[in-house]
């Protein structure tokens, strides 16, 4: 790696982190670390159209009583390598204990834009429109809302450490949400921004993973409740075909 490529590199990292540090906020109410994992498969079906989508789980690591299961399968239509748009249609199980649990449908839109690209660092921007639809399992206060989603993020190229076949890469995302209906939600914590840093391993063309730690901020049950400062941990998989 040329020594323009380290020092770019070494000052994404130190941003990265001073991110991550600056986000504390002293009086959120702190939650026990949860543990998210992803299973995405994308399959082209030409240059333009992919079919594919994730399954995964999330959960506190240190309490069994709230769990969350997910299937989202989603089409992807690419107008250029930097323009793309998607849309899905979404399943959110959560559950609170062994009698209450909060079911949620919901489809989204979006759209992704991947500029500029500075070399080793490239930018990437994703913008998300969800219309979700919630059922409690006694079937009171069944309610929807949509929300906007908001993301900024930079990753490196590939990283050749461990050798050129297998790279690894670093990614840092910021993500902000806004509900439209700040009272139409039956949700225990509602999002309201991400920060991300992840390191990512390319095992084969078609397989990659990768670790994430995530700084999430909530409120508890609506948009008006107590904040809440979440750190999670995340690991996903990545299968794409041909």
């Amino acid at each position: 790696m040329r020594r323009k490529d380290r020092l770019t590199l070494s000052l994404a990292i130190l941003l990265s982190i001073l991110l991550s540090l600056s986000y504390s906020d002293a009086e959120a109410r702190k939650i026990k670390t949860q543990f998210w994992f992803n299973y995405a498969l994308k399959a082209p079906i030409n240059q333009k159209i992919s079919l594919g989508g994730d399954i995964g789980s999330r959960g506190l690591i240190s309490n069994p009583h709230w769990n969350q299961f997910l299937v989202r399968p989603t089409l992807t239509y690419k107008f250029t390598d930097k323009l793309s748009l998607s849309g899905a249609v979404a399943w959110f199980g959560t559950y609170f204990n062994e009698q209450n649990s909060l079911q949620e449908y919901r489809l989204h839109q979006g759209v992704t834009f991947k500029a500029p690209d500075l070399g080793i660092i490239g930018f990437f921007y994703r913008f998300r429109i969800e219309e979700r639809f919630f059922f409690l399992s006694d079937n009171s206060g069944n309610t929807f809302n949509v929300r906007i989603r908001g993301l900024i993020g930079v990753n490196t190229k590939d990283i050749t450490w461990l050798g050129s076949k297998r790279p690894i890469f670093l990614q840092s995302m910021v993500e902000g949400f806004q509900t439209i209906d700040k009272n139409a939600t039956n949700e225990l914590f509602v999002n309201q921004t991400r920060v991300h840093l992840a390191i990512g391993h390319k095992i084969s063309k078609q397989f990659r993973y990768e670790f994430h730690y995530i700084a999430q901020r909530s409120r508890v049950f609506n948009e008006e409740g107590d904040r809440a400062a979440q750190n999670v941990l995340r690991l996903r998989l990545f299968h794409r075909l041909n």
